[in-house]
Order: structure tokens, then C-alpha cells, then sequence
């Protein structure tokens, strides 16, 4: 390893970000790393101890995950984004990537609708224009409007409410065991 850094000055390599070291790395050997092994050859190139090493793991994940030079291929296996081509690398949830080729067939699009198409199924939709502005009725002044009943008891509504709120409890229990269910 010392080998790859020969031509760059020392006190020069111990002023370089890690995340600059590992992207050298990386790019000199030309081969993926586990981001263990990469870890490895920064405490190798820099000289540190066990207690600097884990004082920054987490600081230079973090700096390799959102520099956009550093890919995750999966399985926290690291290379450079120059290696692959933009369309062979798919992002997944857990923020690494997968290698996969897209292919674009020419009836990739056929199942798309057509301007004319879409057109034609809003013209058969009932949709109704106002002409007059008299026409349309805004349903929440209407309600602002209306009086409100004194005679409704506030007990009967929070009964109301606690049963509603009781029924929606059941439903989820009995959605969650059906779950479980399937699970098994």
C-alpha cells in the first residue's frame, strides 16, 4: 500500500481528507473494497491506532455514502461511479446499488395513452361547467351559516366519538391478525 502513495509527500497525505485517501485508493487499484478492508487501508496509509480508527469510522462512511464519486454495489462493497456507466446502476432503499443493464425497446411505450386518447376520455366524463358564477354554491359558508343546535348534548357526542374511535381499534386489531396470519 505504502507503494501507491510513494509519489505523494507525507506531510501532504496526512493533510488529505480520508475520504480524498480512500477515493486514491480505490482509483490507483482499480478494484472494488468491502468498506472494512477500505477502512483497513486508511489506518494502514495514515498510521493511526485501533481507538483513532473507530473515533472516525462512522464520519468517513458517512462522507464515502454522500460523495458522489463512491458507489455502494451492495453487500457494503464500494467502487467509483466512473467505472459504471449511469444506466447500470440502480439505487435501492438502503442507499447502496445493484448493477443492472436497462434496455429500451422500442415498444417500451406502448402502453402509454396517447394525447388524443386521454382527450377523448375527459369528454366522456360528466364534467360540469359553471357559467354563472350564481351556479356554484359553496357548501362550507352554507354550514358557517346555519345555526348551530344548543340542544345537542356534548356527553352524547364524545360517546359518539369514543365508539367510533373503539370500532376503528377493532378493525386494525383484525386487519394485524389477519396479517399475522399470512405471515405464517
Amino acid at each position: 500500500m505504502s507503494q501507491l502513495f510513494a509519489h505523494i509527500d507525507p506531510e501532504k497525505l496526512s493533510e488529505m481528507a480520508l475520504v480524498d485517501i480512500a477515493y486514491e485508493i480505490l482509483r490507483e487499484t482499480n478494484r472494488t473494497y468491502n468498506f472494512r478492508e477500505l477502512m483497513d487501508e486508511l489506518v494502514t496509509v495514515r498510521n493511526m491506532t485501533n481507538e483513532q480508527l473507530m473515533a472516525i469510522i462512522a464520519q468517513v462512511y458517512t462522507e464515502i455514502n454522500i460523495d458522489g464519486r463512491f458507489v455502494c454495489l451492495g453487500d457494503n462493497v464500494w467502487g467509483l461511479k466512473r467505472w459504471y456507466p449511469t444506466d447500470t446502476v440502480e439505487e435501492t432503499q438502503e442507499g447502496g446499488g445493484t448493477k443492472k443493464k436497462k434496455i429500451i425497446l422500442e415498444d417500451d411505450f406502448d402502453d402509454y395513452d396517447t394525447e388524443d386518447e386521454v382527450v377523448e376520455d375527459y369528454e366522456d366524463d360528466d364534467v360540469v361547467i359553471f357559467e354563472d358564477e350564481e351556479e356554484f354554491v359553496d357548501e362550507d359558508a352554507e354550514i358557517e351559516d346555519e345555526e348551530i343546535d344548543p340542544e345537542i348534548d356534548e356527553e352524547e357526542l364524545e360517546e359518539e366519538e369514543d365508539e367510533l374511535f373503539d370500532e376503528e381499534l377493532e378493525e386494525e386489531e383484525a386487519e394485524e391478525e389477519l396479517e399475522d396470519e399470512e405471515d405464517k
